[in-house]
């Protein structure tokens, strides 16, 4: 046999070319024993294992939190967004009524502009109220600091 061939674990015998089964390797070495469980003693729980505890307790909390804050959040938009599309209803409907009183008075101006003219109140006050134009000695023209409007102490005198 060839030293090739057997150290790459085949043997040729003829025309056939055979795997030599070979045992399995040994581990060298100490073998690892597992834990035995005392019975007679109580098993205490690690401190690493309490802290990661009380860390997925407050982690728990947290979340908690948070998802209530945020369905909060969620309700009060949703009532302010219910609100608001109440108050641009509202509005619109103002805004109508606004609109017809805008176009009733409109009405109401042009039908008391054209109903009486100059003439026609020129004719009642002279004729039915016996109103006269002023002479040009009547009229007393004076100076005030408020243009708004005139208080009179006294009477007016008269021109001479």
């Amino acid at each position: 046999m060839n030293e090739r061939t057997r150290s790459m674990g085949y043997v040729v015998e003829g025309s056939v070319v055979r795997k030599v089964n070979e045992a399995p390797a040994r581990r060298i070495g100490p073998e690892i024993e597992p834990p035995r469980k005392n019975k007679n003693k109580k098993q205490s729980v690690p401190a690493s294992l309490d802290r990661a505890l009380a860390f997925n307790l407050k982690y728990t909390i947290f979340v908690v939190a948070s998802v209530c804050i945020m369905i909060a959040a969620c309700v009060v938009m949703l009532y302010m967004e219910t609100r608001v599309s109440e108050q641009k209803r509202n509005i619109n409907s103002l805004e109508a009524l606004l609109e017809e009183a805008q176009t009733d008075n409109a009405a109401y101006k042009s039908s008391i502009e054209s109903m009486y003219t100059l003439d026609e109140i020129y004719d009642v006050a002279t004729n039915e109220l016996g109103m006269v134009y002023a002479r040009s000695g009547q009229i007393i023209y004076y100076e005030s600091a408020n243009e708004d409007y005139v208080k009179q102490y006294r009477d007016v005198p008269e021109a001479n």
